[in-house]
């Protein structure tokens, strides 16, 4: 029996669309938030696994200006945030370059 998305993994999968639309297929990062994959660990432990990391798919939304389409600032939507420890949160925003609240 196939296993459902969560909705953070649905969430994940639209930014991944929209990456496409822009020509960035983040098809390893898919694998790993989508339950049909062999590779899947989850939508968050996927988020966790490239936080630590400037990863191609970050350098390619920041040269575009679209880091709005970032998991980062996906993390850091208010529906999300319950997932993540504030640590993670914190590298998040400095990440983004952003101010803590």
């Amino acid at each position: 029996m196939a296993k459902t998305p969560t909705p953070f993994e649905t969430a994940l999968r639209a930014l991944y669309y929209k990456w496409g639309f822009l020509g960035y297929w983040a098809n390893r990062f898919y694998q790993k938030f989508s339950p049909h994959c062999k590779v899947y660990v989850g939508g968050v432990e996927a988020v966790r696994s490239v936080l630590p990391y400037e990863t191609d798919g970050f350098r390619f939304l920041r040269n575009r200006s679209r880091l709005d389409l970032s998991v980062e600032e996906l993390m850091l939507k208010p529906e999300w945030k319950g997932l993540f420890k504030d640590d993670e949160l914190a590298m998040t925003t400095r990440k983004l370059g952003k101010k803590s609240k």
